[in-house]
């Protein structure tokens, strides 16, 4: 049997008869790029070093903005690459800063480099990699290191929270907002995006729709947004002057930011629950399904449909559960409930100064609407004539154009679609206050006589202690609206 090969010794770093280097440079942002210790400041005091102590540099590696706290994809390859180099014995930086501020990592990657023969050489700070004296020096370095970064953290935590805490945001603004810095402070100004978006919480808080309808609606007026984006957007109190930070806690404080929606509808919004109960598919013989909640076990029902009878059945989504019902028996329930609800004579007159505020607010912001989609409608014409001009000079072919005419006609058709809703205006109010209350007294005829997106509607302003919110005032009068 063969003795295993002993393992190599490492040759001191003095001892070493030729040192080829790696050179090895960065910063952690362009402004000490800027300020102290430029990149080319870095490798030029390296080549001084190299060429004054005789090392022949073989690469340079790094030469970019790349933080230094933690180890990055660049230094990662740069580790990898030398240690599989078998000529360079040194990587050389300009400071043991430069080359790592992670304090303990930083001595682990420096002792598993000299484990294969690298040693990690600083042109600055003179040390002896081969005494326990100058490794003991050069991870003092990188422990110092790191303990200064964590001083200027802890430093900015304190600045950023005293900053949130005089309510100006510092970060990157949530859509809808133009940030400017003027001195210290932080201007947020709502920009064109936010005043689109302001329309979602007005509609939200007005008609009670689901947030994939406001998708849809937004995207008409030239915002693309995703439904879980929308979600987060309309539960942010930033939108209605608040601000709300992981570093100041549960503390939620008075900012400087300009409003983009009053404090009451957004409180309104807020207070609207559709947990469970909007789907994007269209299963019209199951408009109940997801909303009603199983007796037995408290689970929310789905709908499937027996074939061979050519019937329809609500049944328990719960794992273990069996409870089955015929969609025609609940459905005559859920009517049932529904004609139970009625609005009392002495409250008529007061729903009717609320409805007339109502409408006039729909009026105002149908008129806002439009300005945008005509906006848009201008913008979609134009560019459709530019396509039209560059397919005649031949800049692009005949399939790009294709294409390209067939998006934007598309997108015209969408915003024409638009501009025809919000051309509708209650002229005659009082018309439809009347209607609106009486179709408010007839909630079960309402559902029973309405498509599956509308049924939704109804179910949406209910609530989970079974008390409809504002019914009259968003479910009745967007049936007006459509």
């Amino acid at each position: 049997m063969s003795k295993k090969k002993s393992k190599e010794k490492v040759v001191e770093y003095s001892k070493l008869e030729h040192k080829v280097a790696a050179v090895w440079t960065r910063v952690s942002t362009g402004k000490q790029a800027d300020n102290n210790g430029s990149l080319e400041s870095q490798k030029r005091i390296c080549d001084e070093y190299a060429a004054s102590k005789g090392i022949r540099i073989k690469e340079y590696f790094g030469d970019t903005n790349e933080s230094a706290q933690t180890e990055g994809k660049l230094y990662r390859n740069m580790i990898e690459k030398v240690a599989k180099d078998k000529e360079i014995n040194v990587i050389l930086v300009a400071s043991y800063d430069r080359f790592s501020r992670t304090g303990p990592e930083g001595i682990m990657t420096k002792a598993y480099l000299k484990a294969k023969g690298i040693y990690v050489v600083s042109a600055t700070q003179a040390t002896d990699p081969d005494s326990a004296a100058g490794t003991f020096m050069e991870n003092i370095i990188f422990l110092f290191n790191q303990f200064e970064n964590s001083l200027r953290r802890d430093k900015a935590v304190i600045g950023m929270t005293d900053c949130l805490r005089k309510g100006n945001w510092f970060s990157k603004p949530p859509l809808g907002y133009n940030k400017v810095k003027v001195e210290k402070d932080h201007i947020l100004t709502v920009n064109e995006t936010g005043r689109i978006l302001r329309n979602a919480f007005i509609w939200k808080a007005t008609e009670g729709i689901g947030d994939i309808e406001i998708v849809q609606r937004l995207k008409e007026l030239g915002l693309s947004i995703d439904r879980k984006h929308l979600n987060k957007i309309l539960h942010n109190p930033f939108y209605c002057g608040y601000i709300q930070h992981s570093l100041l806690g549960d503390e939620i404080i008075k900012g400087n930011q300009e409003i983009l929606i009053d404090e009451a509808t957004f409180n309104k919004v807020n207070g609207i629950s559709n947990t469970g109960y909007e789907h994007k598919k269209i299963t019209e013989p199951f408009p109940l399904k997801r909303h009603i909640i199983c007796s037995d076990c408290g689970g929310y029902l789905t709908g499937y449909t027996v074939k061979a009878r050519g019937k329809d059945y609500y049944k328990c989504n719960k794992k273990g559960c069996k409870s089955n019902h015929s969609t025609e028996k609940l459905h005559q329930k859920y009517i049932n409930l529904l004609n139970e609800y009625n609005i009392p004579d002495e409250y008529i007159p007061i729903l009717t100064d609320v409805l007339r505020k109502v409408f006039e607010e729909y009026n105002q912001n149908k008129g806002e609407t439009k300005k945008v989609l005509l906006k848009r409608k201008t913008e979609c014409e134009n560019q459709i004539n530019a396509v039209k001009v560059r397919l005649g000079l031949g800049e692009i072919n005949s399939e790009i154009y294709t294409a390209t005419m067939g998006e934007l006609n598309s997108r015209l058709a969408e915003v024409k679609r638009g501009l025809e809703d919000a051309g509708k205006n209650l002229s005659n109010m009082m018309k439809y206050i009347n209607q609106t209350i009486e179709m408010s007294c007839k909630l079960g005829s309402l559902w029973n006589d309405s498509n599956f997106v509308d049924r939704q509607k109804v179910g949406q302003c209910k609530n989970l202690r079974g008390k409809f919110i504002n019914c009259y005032l968003c479910l009745q009068i967007h049936s007006l609206w459509s």
